[in-house]
């Protein structure tokens, strides 16, 4: 006695495609719009703005990162950013009597919180299409 099972194959191969859905492409498409977030909002107060980049997406397995910030060997170049974010102490020509700046404390990780929603909605979505894709064809 046997028992025949009709289209399993069809169901074996979508869930290998399944099981193996590449991420990169949208990972780096929705680093990039983060990218430009963080430019945006830096460049109203630096000129600097062009050092906020996504780095090379890293994979793990199945998972796949992408840093996005202030990446690179010379701290030089995007130390004013840094200070921003963090503040910094002014003991030279200061009129206002303040030694701490504080103006735009914290406002990488503001626009980041600020993006994020929209930044994961779009991920999902993709995700979501290529998932149609390998179910659907």
């Amino acid at each position: 006695m046997s028992i025949q099972i009709k289209g399993i194959d069809n169901l074996l191969k979508k869930l290998n495609k399944l099981s193996n859905i590449e991420v990169k492409e949208a990972v780096v498409e929705v680093a990039k719009d983060m990218e430009q977030g963080i430019q945006d909002e830096a460049g109203k107060f630096s000129v600097k703005a062009e050092h906020i980049k996504a780095c090379d997406p890293r994979i793990y397995g199945n998972s796949c990162y992408v840093d996005v910030g202030l990446k690179g060997d010379n701290f030089e170049e995007w130390k004013e950013l840094y200070y921003q974010n963090y503040g910094f102490d002014d003991y030279g020509w200061n009129f206002k009597g303040q030694i701490h700046i504080s103006n735009h404390l914290m406002w990488f990780d503001e626009k980041v919180q600020s993006m994020e929603k929209e930044i994961k909605r779009k991920l999902r979505n993709k995700v979501k299409e290529q998932i149609k894709e390998c179910w659907n064809g």
